[in-house]
């Protein structure tokens, strides 16, 4: 076992070596880490006619043209001998496969039990049998999805404790439940599948579980053409940099300067609100409305705020809005804030307005912290406070006097008068 250190995501990993484990271990690290697994419950039967039942992890489909589906029966690791299912099947060529929902999960598991040849395992997990069309062994009529399968090819990996065995089946029929078969496609939310993780943990591919990403439709740029400030930032994720990079082209830099711009020239003040808030309740607009308000009158520092614009970007990412994620991914750096905001504080000099705040019931030091710190939330710069009163200067295309007072409130006083110092 060896400790190596990847420099890209800092993470530390263990190296082993198969020669180095035991049978033990190579199979708990396998099924821990080759997950989630779907699981094949593999119903078969005999020449002489005794029907078995028992689930596969080691499972999946291999074509559709022919129809191929692939399960591993291992030999048992105890003292290398076939397991019933393998036996049935090389011996008859026939088997089903029935899909595992969370309904029938216990039951399923009781199935993986080593019970005697002979034994019906329909019978011992309570699972009905439902008659097959073409071939004879059951399917589960508790199953939303049924494979009935022949014989493709088989082979075997050693014949070993634990060893595998490959058993390709070519599908014969399909078995789908109307309840989970909506406009022509299965539905994931209907079918409620469970699958294998490692020791005895299973996970249920079901509501909240279940990630929609669509298949791009073209040809995306790829993280590597995304611009330094994008690809390197400490924010956006590696999924949400794919979102980026899946565009066809990169938006037009002129076009984003443009609606930025347009963005800041608004006139109409924003009421003050908390960022984080905006964010956390997932209204966009609103954290939008807030940075664009820090923007026009930035007292923060640009990192700060490069960093709040890719924060917001994520929200739009999982809003499904590229074009608005674009639009703050592009501003998100530092060079591109110091651009436009020095363009935009170019077109509004001379704007601001300088306002003396005569303030009720400021009356310590207490007070006049208090007032400070309401003012310097909003987009204002705040000359003087003092008991009574505060000097602040702002540009009344961004706030206006309402929101002052509202802060002002806020903190538990009150504007009475305003004029020009």
């Amino acid at each position: 076992m060896n400790e190596k250190s990847d420099h890209h995501d800092e993470q530390l990993f263990l190296t082993f070596s198969p020669d180095d484990m035991t049978l033990s271990e190579r199979n708990h690290i396998m099924l821990g880490g080759i997950a989630p697994r779907p699981i094949a419950l593999v119903g078969t039967i005999s020449g002489a006619g005794h029907i078995n039942l028992a689930p596969f992890s080691f499972y999946n489909a291999l074509s559709a043209n022919p129809p191929i589906v692939a399960f591993s029966p291992a030999f048992r690791g105890s003292d290398g001998s076939p397991k019933h299912t393998l036996l049935n099947i090389l011996e008859t060529g026939e088997f089903t496969i029935n899909a595992v929902t969370s309904s029938m999960v216990e039951q399923v598991s009781l199935t993986s039990a080593d019970y005697p040849a002979g034994v019906d395992e329909f019978v011992k997990a309570g699972l009905t049998k439902r008659t097959s069309e073409v071939i004879q062994p059951p399917g589960v009529a508790e199953s939303p999805f049924i494979m009935e399968c022949k014989l493709y090819d088989h082979q075997d990996f050693g014949g070993g404790p634990g060893s595998g065995n490959l058993v390709l089946g070519e599908v014969l029929r399909f078995h789908v439940s109307q309840s989970v078969y909506i406009d022509g496609r299965l539905d994931p939310f209907k079918l409620d599948l469970i699958g294998r993780m490692g020791g005895a943990w299973y996970c249920r591919a079901s509501g909240p579980a279940l990630v929609e990403i669509a298949k791009p439709r073209h040809v995306g740029i790829g993280i590597d053409a995304l611009p330094d400030w994008i690809r390197t930032s400490s924010v956006l994720t590696g999924n949400d940099l794919a979102r980026l990079a899946g565009v066809e082209r990169l938006p037009d830099a002129d076009d984003l300067r443009r609606r930025w711009r347009e963005h800041l020239a608004n006139d109409a003040p924003v009421s003050p609100g908390a960022f984080d808030e905006a964010l956390e309740q997932g209204d966009s607009w609103k954290a939008r409305a807030i940075l664009v308000s820090q923007l026009k009158a930035p007292s923060r520092e640009l990192q700060a705020l490069a960093n709040d614009l890719q924060r917001l970007c994520r929200v739009y990412l999982r809003a499904g809005d590229i074009e608005a994620a674009w639009e703050c991914a592009w501003l998100g750096g530092e060079e591109k804030l110091r651009e436009i905001t020095e363009k935009h504080t170019e077109r509004r000099r001379g704007k601001m307005t300088e306002t003396h705040l005569t303030i009720e019931g400021m009356s310590c030091d207490h007070c006049v912290m208090a007032v400070r710190k309401a003012l310097e939330r909003l987009p204002v710069n705040v000359k003087d406070v003092r008991v009574g009163s505060a000097l602040v200067s702002f540009d009344e295309s961004v706030i206006g006097m309402e929101q002052l007072k509202q802060a002002v409130e806020e903190a538990g006083y009150t504007i009475v008068e305003s004029s020009a110092p």
